[in-house]
């Protein structure tokens, strides 16, 4: 699936959330998006920056999937937790 955001989309989307008085649903429903994605690109953007927010490509080997499944169990992370680190 592409992503149909752009970097800067997303930044605009972050920023006006992080500048203003209005939660993450008031942001999302202004722009006709679920609250949820906002949220993850807002948490992207504390953990990375602007580079969180970057589309990438990604192709993961199975080891490196077993890593981060082994993390969220010890650790306790849920998915958006693990996907931002």
């Amino acid at each position: 699936m592409r992503n149909q955001y752009s970097d800067q989309f997303k930044l605009q989307m972050v920023q006006q959330y992080l500048d203003g008085d209005a939660g993450l649903e008031v942001v999302a429903h202004h722009f006709g998006l679920d609250y949820s994605m906002v949220r993850r690109w807002v948490e992207l953007y504390r953990q990375h920056g602007p580079a969180g927010l970057r589309q990438t490509r990604r192709h993961y080997s199975p080891a490196f999937k077993r890593e981060v499944l082994e993390r969220m169990w010890r650790d306790g992370l849920s998915i958006r937790q693990a996907e931002a680190l």
